[in-house]
């Protein structure tokens, strides 16, 4: 990952899910930007023009914020992240896949930095709890659609 979240941020966290899909299926509907809302519920906009990689800047409106964000990295099948700036808070997004006997093991960290934000320590993890579930239904259902 080109740009780590900082752990030792006021806020900072993690969690992980396992899905029944492949590492494949999980980074294309992670890197599809554009499709964001059709599977996050808190996402009612996302728009990159063209496919995914370093460098390139994305906008999506989550949670009733505008953010303009940019991927740092993308590694096709197993890792995508991206800094973004929501006022005076930046924050740091990573997501990494591995793959284990046909399941995918999710793991996602995102730290904020800048003032307020270690009130926001709960909703976070709330919020990343949740898009975890959202992700591992819309795999699930892909992958059954693939048999």
């Amino acid at each position: 990952m080109k740009i780590e979240a900082d752990s030792s941020a006021k806020c900072y966290a993690t969690s992980e899910i396992t899905v029944n899909s492949t590492k494949h299926q999980v980074f294309e509907i992670l890197s599809n930007i554009n499709d964001w809302p059709e599977w996050q519920s808190s996402v009612t906009k996302a728009e990159i023009n063209g496919r995914p990689e370093v460098g390139k800047i994305f906008t999506w409106k989550g949670g009733g914020l505008n953010i303009k964000s940019q991927l740092h990295t993308a590694n096709s099948d197993w890792e995508i992240g991206w800094t973004g700036n929501i006022w005076w808070i930046k924050a740091v997004h990573n997501w990494y896949l591995t793959e284990e006997t046909g399941q995918t093991k999710v793991v996602v960290k995102e730290s904020l930095k800048g003032f307020g934000s270690s009130m926001m320590r709960n909703s976070l993890l709330e919020g990343m709890r949740k898009n975890l579930e959202e992700l591992k239904v819309q795999a699930e259902k892909n992958q059954e659609s693939v048999f």
